[in-house]
């Protein structure tokens, strides 16, 4: 039972909300992860201690492991991967010290870096943290140092403190950026292997079954944090029996929408982060790309699904009924490289469309509406004509996305240019149910052509 009186109220000062550039396909939201498998796996599971626990996102901390809804361990995330002197970090440890030393309740804090860090001894890192003087939250700090220094608190706060990695318990703070999704799934693989004979899941150990909970993990902070951002939930807290159902109720068997999601948006930000490479370019900076990538994380399962479907409307799949087969299809690789990327990246110049779905990806000039697909087809003497029937049968067939015969023009394609020989008439007479989406559209009764072009031909026309 809880004792509420006992709960620890943090001031509106002491938090922050950078909520925005949140997202559980980062690092810090992986860090996230990471450490609540951690100490997931050093509770007993089958006692009721696990629901006392949640993890808070972006409020008193980067993240902040709650206990009967009072701060239990706060936690700051930095992404660094050369910077092993302590300079960069010393605002960030006095933040938290001082916290530490304001609320009773933090048991620890802890620094997770990509990198080890050349920490001075204590009392060198007083003499450094006493003498710094921050030019933000300038009352704030002027706060925790009086609370650490003036009043004597900081011997007992230093011991609270966690740098660089600890053998007992077997905690990792420095993780490299390209190492963190490893030691999650080392995590969840840790968990099975000590919880198997209470569970009783058969396969849970194999490597789909890993990936498959390191994904709904991923998409479980990936939602929450989007719900946040759009305000839809007040309280920053996703309770450990969120990620313990789904690690007891959830399985590689039950593939789902959620799962498929999960699964693609991680695909896609790694083909993204792949083409930075192979391109020499910061990923940081690609303004147009990242402005997309938000608005792609706050799409509800279904949403994202559909615009999956949208970029590949040559593919006839139905994604309220998708399976673990049909979803490797929806995003491929070369169309992502060769067409998506590129148009969206330059797309600053053109007029593309950014307020919602329907728009999404759709580039207008005078009139004609040409959609950056992902159709990653080699053109050959009939390739234009077959990739032309299955858009038009994939788009007939699903009634979400049918308006694109009429609105779009121009399909934006790998490699693919010219005209579908065969005629789109009279939609309507192609359903056997007429879709409500189409009742304030006049039925198409002329010959209207599907034009596919190239991403070159495409950057000409917009130039």
């Amino acid at each position: 039972m809880k004792n509420e009186e006992r709960i620890v109220k943090v001031e509106k000062r002491d938090t922050h909300n950078a909520i925005s550039s949140w997202s559980g396909y980062d690092y810090q939201g992986k860090v996230a992860i990471y450490w609540v498998m951690h100490l997931i796996n050093q509770m007993d599971i089958s006692a009721t201690e696990i629901s006392d626990y949640s993890l808070e996102i972006e409020h008193l901390e980067d993240f902040t492991i709650k206990l009967n809804s009072s701060p239990f361990s706060i936690h700051q995330v930095k992404s660094y991967q050369d910077k092993a002197t302590i300079s960069p970090y010393k605002e960030a440890i006095l933040e938290m010290m001082g916290k530490c030393a304001k609320y009773d309740s933090i048991t620890s804090i802890h620094l997770h870096t990509c990198c080890f860090i050349l920490a001075p001894n204590k009392e060198e890192l007083k003499t450094t943290l006493s003498q710094l003087t921050p030019a933000k939250k300038v009352e704030q700090f002027k706060e925790y140092k009086e609370l650490l220094f003036e009043k004597e608190n900081y011997d007992e706060v230093y011991k609270k403190l966690f740098l660089n990695n600890h053998s007992k318990p077997p905690s990792k703070r420095v993780i490299d950026i390209l190492d963190i999704d490893n030691e999650i799934k080392s995590e969840i693989r840790k968990f099975y292997k000590k919880n198997h004979a209470s569970l009783q899941i058969k396969f849970s150990d194999s490597e789909e079954n890993i990936n498959f909970i390191f994904h709904n993990f991923v998409h479980e902070i990936n939602q929450f944090v989007s719900a946040r951002h759009k305000k839809k939930i007040n309280k920053p807290e996703i309770s450990f029996d969120v990620f313990l159902e789904i690690l007891k109720n959830e399985f590689v068997f039950k593939f789902s929408q959620k799962t498929a999601t999960s699964i693609l948006k991680f695909t896609l930000e790694e083909y993204f982060k792949e083409y930075c490479e192979n391109e020499d370019l910061n990923l940081k900076e690609c303004e147009n790309w990242n402005e997309n990538w938000k608005t792609i994380c706050s799409l509800s399962d279904e949403e994202f699904l559909l615009l999956c479907k949208k970029l590949s409307p040559n593919l006839n799949i139905k994604t309220k009924e998708i399976t673990q087969y049909d979803y490797k299809e929806l995003i491929v690789k070369p169309g992502v490289h060769k067409s998506l990327i590129p148009m969206v990246l330059e797309a600053g110049g053109f007029a593309l469309e950014i307020e919602g779905l329907s728009e999404l990806f759709v580039l207008n000039k005078e009139g004609m509406h040409h959609l950056i697909t992902t159709i990653a087809e080699v053109s050959g003497k009939n390739t234009v004509n077959i990739q032309g029937k299955k858009v038009f049968d994939s788009l007939k067939n699903d009634n979400e996305l049918t308006t694109l015969l009429f609105d779009i023009h121009k399909l934006i394609t790998n490699e693919l240019e010219g005209q579908f020989d065969g005629t789109i008439v009279d939609v309507g007479q192609a359903y056997q149910e007429f879709p409500e989406e189409l009742e304030i559209r006049e039925t198409i009764t002329v010959p209207k052509k599907l034009e596919f072009i190239t991403v070159d031909t495409a950057k000409g026309v917009f130039k």
